[in-house]
């Protein structure tokens, strides 16, 4: 083991000069992952993968997520999906997708959904006139609210007669108020919870959490302040069901009849983040299981230059139908999401799909198929509905949801599961590398560049001797620390690239 004898006075230059290694990072791959199953993705954006896979060269999974995350925002106000009469959910889908830094993350991201982003650019620019005159007309009715209040203040200390009359003109005058139009606000990044909620609750109903860099998500001030609320309200606006936010500052928000895509590329450390942040909570809450997850296999070192390809016409075709997906929305407004008509199973779809879930209930049984990730399989079989309903939405049918789409999304969904055990047996973390990192992660908290062993055992998280001993090695073996000699007594420096 290195030590170096530093003193106090020259500790931040010896820090920076000291020959540091990368730190290795807790979570490494050790499996690939199956081929993406793309055939069974509809033509119409399959093809369109498999063009863009062809230029772009990033992992197929990486660009299918992209897609369908698109999908998903396009036609998520245009229906909710019936498993039975009991059972109705949003079509939205959630997806997270982990992939190195230099992967292409956001290349991908943007030709996936440049259509929804002009979209959105195209609609603000055309809804700005009615909104500047909206805004005049609600000025001039505040006014005259505010002039009618203050008769009726003067005319009851007063006491005259007519307070009646002026009353009952109040009550027109409130049920008269100019609606201001809202402008579609599609994609939320680095947010506060306070502030998607709010937008969320007065302006467009439909949005995404989209982040090619989703270490600025879980690093935004929302997961910062209140991981927990934070997370609770994505996993409430995933069931779509209506809840009230109150907040001290900007007062009370009922949330109904709103819908959310959330498609988020991380870095695998920012994965292993999200699995051990407050205690786990991303995965204790159910987040990460409303989540169809994927750690493709890199594509670096293989990427040849390539030339554009000579037509687009997939790509385009894929651009066109969100676009028209967008402009087919006509069930909500100002309330929100409501009113929208109800996709039903076909029989024949209903009954491969109730076949599908009960083989996932019979894998829970076995710790070697199913029993190791019992809350993503809980999500499953709605997951799959909300899926074939998004494809039938998206071909432009009819009527009720076939088995077609429905063995798609099952064949999606079984990539997903699978990708999701293999994912967290790669990053379940033994004792020792959850308690090293938590260590770390303590002493990057409290601003640490070195700390006295003594100091640790004083103030560290771990109160178990040997678990915080066994931490502090594994911390040295894989670089995050490393120990030197300050005014005589043993140190441990932090390593500044952590």
């Amino acid at each position: 083991m290195e030590k170096t004898l530093l003193s106090s006075e020259s500790l931040n230059d010896i820090i920076t000069e000291l020959n540091w290694p990368k730190p290795i990072p807790f979570m490494e791959e050790s499996s690939l992952s199956l081929p993406y199953p793309v055939e069974s993705l509809p033509p119409l954006i399959g093809h369109a993968v498999q063009l863009y896979q062809q230029y772009g060269q990033q992992p197929l999974p990486l660009i299918a997520c992209s897609a369908l995350s698109a999908v998903s925002l396009a036609c998520q106000t245009l229906a909710n999906v019936a498993r039975d009469t009991l059972l109705v959910s949003p079509v939205s889908m959630y997806f997270v997708v982990v992939a190195a830094s230099g992967e292409r993350k956001s290349a991908a991201d943007h030709a996936l959904s440049q259509s929804i982003r002009a979209w959105e650019r195209g609609a603000r620019e055309q809804l700005q006139p009615s909104l500047q005159l909206a805004k005049t007309l609600h000025q001039a009715w505040f006014a005259e609210k505010e002039g009618l209040l203050g008769q009726i203040r003067r005319a009851t200390c007063e006491g005259k007669n007519d307070i009646d009359e002026m009353k009952d003109q109040f009550t027109e005058l409130m049920l008269d108020e100019p609606e201001i139009p809202v402008l579609p606000h599609l994609f939320f990044e680095d947010t506060t919870q306070e502030a998607m909620v709010s937008q969320l609750a007065k302006g467009w109903p439909s949005a995404s959490l989209w982040s090619d860099e989703g270490g600025i998500v879980i690093s935004s001030p929302g997961m910062q302040q209140s991981a927990t609320r934070f997370v609770a309200m994505l996993n409430r606006l995933w069931d779509g069901k209506p809840f009230s936010a109150h907040r001290k500052t900007s007062g009370t928000f009922h949330i109904a009849n709103r819908r959310l895509t959330v498609s988020l590329m991380l870095q695998p450390a920012i994965l292993q983040q999200m699995l051990t942040k407050n205690d786990g909570i991303s995965r204790q809450s159910g987040f990460m299981a409303r989540c169809l997850l994927a750690y493709p296999s890199s594509a670096m070192g293989g990427r040849y230059y390539q030339e554009p390809p000579q037509t687009l016409q997939a790509l385009s075709d894929f651009q066109r139908r969100l676009t028209d997906c967008l402009d087919e929305t006509t069930f909500f407004d100002a309330s929100g999401c409501h009113n929208l008509p109800t996709l039903q199973f076909s029989p024949q779809g209903k009954h491969r799909w109730i076949m599908f879930f009960n083989e996932l209930e019979r894998g829970l049984k076995n710790p070697h198929q199913w029993g190791s990730i019992p809350d993503f399989v809980s999500k499953a079989g709605e997951n799959v509905a909300r899926l074939a309903g998004l494809f039938h939405l998206f071909e432009g049918k009819t009527g009720h949801i076939e088995t077609d789409n429905i063995e798609r999304a099952i064949d999606i969904m079984h990539w997903h599961l699978v990708e999701a055990r293999r994912m967290l047996n790669i990053v379940k973390p033994e004792q020792e590398h959850s308690d090293a990192n938590r260590l770390i992660q303590w002493m990057k908290e409290k601003a640490l560049e070195m700390a006295t062993p003594r100091y640790i055992d004083q103030f560290c998280p771990i109160r178990d001797k040997a678990r915080r001993k066994k931490a502090i090695e594994t911390l040295l073996e894989r670089g995050y620390l490393k120990e030197s000699r300050l005014d005589n007594k043993t140190t441990l420096l932090v390593n500044p690239h952590t």
